[in-house]
């Protein structure tokens, strides 16, 4: 797991082999409204639910809080 978590942060934060997966910000909000109803089934990581629905394999992210994984968000996947 660790492994995968040290791939992830060098591929976002040193740039090796970014990825060009970007959501436009009327995306991100209408995914945000989304989330609000899976958190009423008891889905509550946002992060999570950002992987799980872009499919998206990012170990930090589906680990991050709510606060952490939504800035997370906005700063690698939002253009």
């Amino acid at each position: 797991m660790f492994d995968n978590m040290i791939k992830q942060l060098e591929l976002q934060t040193l740039g090796k082999g970014k990825s060009n997966f970007k959501i436009s910000q009327q995306e991100f909000e209408d995914f945000c409204k989304g989330f609000l109803f899976e958190q009423l089934k008891g889905n509550n990581k946002i992060g999570k639910y950002f992987c799980e629905k872009y499919n998206e394999n990012n170990a930090v992210l589906s680990i991050l809080n709510n606060k952490a994984a939504t800035a997370h968000i906005k700063k690698f996947y939002v253009k």
